[in-house]
């Protein structure tokens, strides 16, 4: 899971804040609660520095926007077509980058379903010549994969119906109000 790049790709909708962009992520990608928001702010700083974003005002009420430059803009869209499944963790990866594409209505989320689908297939073919535990492991999750990817397809409206709009919600500041007793 790149949070880099899941950060680049909520920002080619709009310009956000950090806050915000944590939201969406979180949202998009049914990770609540497991993304730092201290790492988006983190990993913000370090792609201003890299030139793939920048700074661009503020909020009404004082919250830092942020924007896409056009090398953000092209690292997010190269991510978004890479459909590679040996790293360390390729469902989460996979899961991550697809609902992520298909909640922001991608142009290609279709086009990087098929090349998921076409790298776990090749997955699929080559653990089931070599049965040992580790090999079918890989061919199950390899199933697995594929089964959720056309599931996907198969949902009223099929990826399509995925996408959201980016939300303008302000974060809540200071305590919650204490409740009224009845």
């Amino acid at each position: 899971m790149s949070i880099r790049a899941g950060i680049l790709a909520v920002l080619t909708e709009s310009d956000a804040y950090g806050l915000q962009i944590h939201a969406e992520l979180e949202e998009r990608t049914d990770r609540h609660g497991r993304i730092n928001v201290g790492q988006i702010y983190s990993t913000l700083d370090r792609l201003v520095i890299a030139g793939l974003v920048r700074s661009t005002g503020s909020t009404d009420d004082g919250l830092p926007l942020y924007g896409v430059t056009f090398d953000g803009r092209r690292a997010a869209a190269e991510w978004l077509t890479e459909a590679a499944v040996d790293g360390a963790s390729p469902w989460v990866d996979m899961t991550f980058k697809v609902l992520l594409a298909s909640s922001l209505g991608a142009a290609g989320a279709s086009d990087l379903v098929e090349r998921y689908r076409a790298a776990w297939s090749a997955v699929a073919a080559e653990a089931s010549g070599a049965p040992s535990p580790a090999s079918l492991a890989r061919l199950r999750l390899a199933e697995a994969a594929q089964a959720w990817l056309d599931d996907l397809e198969a949902l009223p409206g099929g990826l399509p119906s995925l996408v959201l709009p980016l939300r303008n919600e302000r974060p809540r500041r200071g305590r919650r109000p204490a409740p009224t007793p009845e």
